[in-house]
């Protein structure tokens, strides 16, 4: 498991370094309000800190206290399948379109996780969708229309 720490948290701490590489171009703040790089910037440095977290705490294990890590168990396969779905995901949500794209995700995980019946899973899948649409097309004004579909 220590391996797998350190490996864990170098390579988050990478993607965190990039991350902040690129909001640093995004544009400053203008008149006291922050620009669009302060948010990416900020989970960033919290990634950071957490992969520091982790690396302190696995210096701090044991090593009679290091156990060995099954690739191949349910919970491990469960992880593998989410991060596959999540980047097919991102992959079709420019193409489709957000509520097509996000519907379809959130059935598929739900009914895989949660085993609820099909119409709850619909259910909860489309109006938790429409409601996201809503909140950030209508209230916060972000542009949510890209993709062939909606």
């Amino acid at each position: 498991m220590r391996k797998a720490n350190f490996i864990v948290s170098g390579t988050f701490t990478l993607f965190a370094i990039f991350i902040i590489a690129i909001s640093l171009g995004y544009p400053p703040s203008n008149h006291g309000v922050p620009g669009p790089g302060m948010f990416p910037i900020i989970i960033a440095s919290l990634i950071i800190l957490s992969a520091l977290t982790l690396f302190i705490y696995t210096l701090r294990i044991p090593k009679e206290m290091d156990t060995a890590i099954d690739l191949k168990s349910k919970n491990v396969v469960n992880v593998y399948i989410t991060m596959g779905g999540l980047v097919l995901y991102f992959v079709l949500l420019p193409l489709v379109g957000f509520v097509v794209t996000t519907s379809i995700m959130l059935i598929l995980y739900i009914k895989w996780f949660s085993k609820r019946p099909w119409w709850k899973t619909i259910l909860i899948s489309v109006l938790f969708t429409v409601a996201i649409f809503l909140l950030f097309g209508s209230v916060l004004n972000v542009p949510m229309r890209f993709g062939l579909l909606i």
